[in-house]
């Protein structure tokens, strides 16, 4: 599967950078992350709640990030499992300034197994739309500081 597009933050390169680059902000921003813990360097342990349409599912593994080259780009590594499939994926981000901010340019691709693989590219691309606009969105929210907003909750849908 292969995703990416691009958004722009009303932000300089470094606050993006910063922002993209902080495990807490991620957690929180991040649709269906439940738990992101520091396993040194630039791992992770992540553990994701997801639910795809009647499909729900916890998933475990690990996020790395590599190839740094502050405050323009890294790469992210995926790999997580559970009871419906695994994910192993590879994710670049590109910081690139603009007159009106900083655009976040993104590729990801990504190799399924499982429940998940039969679940076909069609929806699973929508779904990955949708955590990428909420992200995008969260993310305003943090660079705003706006507390008012609705959070993304780890189905990804705002709460009732």
């Amino acid at each position: 599967m292969h995703l990416e597009g691009n958004h722009t933050f009303n932000s300089t390169q470094e606050g993006l950078w910063s922002l993209l680059n902080d495990p807490a902000v991620l957690a929180r921003t991040t649709p269906g992350i439940r738990e992101l813990e520091p396993l040194g360097g630039d791992r992770f342990k992540a553990v994701m709640d997801i639910k795809m349409g009647p499909i729900k599912s916890l998933f475990n593994g690990t996020l790395e990030v590599v190839d740094k080259d502050e405050p323009k780009s890294y790469r992210l590594l995926i790999d997580v499992d559970a009871k419906i499939g695994t994910v192993s994926a590879q994710a670049g981000i590109d910081l690139r300034p603009r007159e009106d901010g900083t655009a976040l340019f993104f590729k990801a691709d990504a190799r399924l197994s499982g429940l998940l693989a039969r679940m076909g590219q069609r929806v699973l691309s929508g779904v990955a739309r949708l955590f990428t606009s909420q992200f995008f969105k969260a993310l305003e929210q943090e660079l705003s500081g706006a507390k008012t907003l609705e959070p993304v909750s780890p189905q990804g849908r705002a709460p009732n």
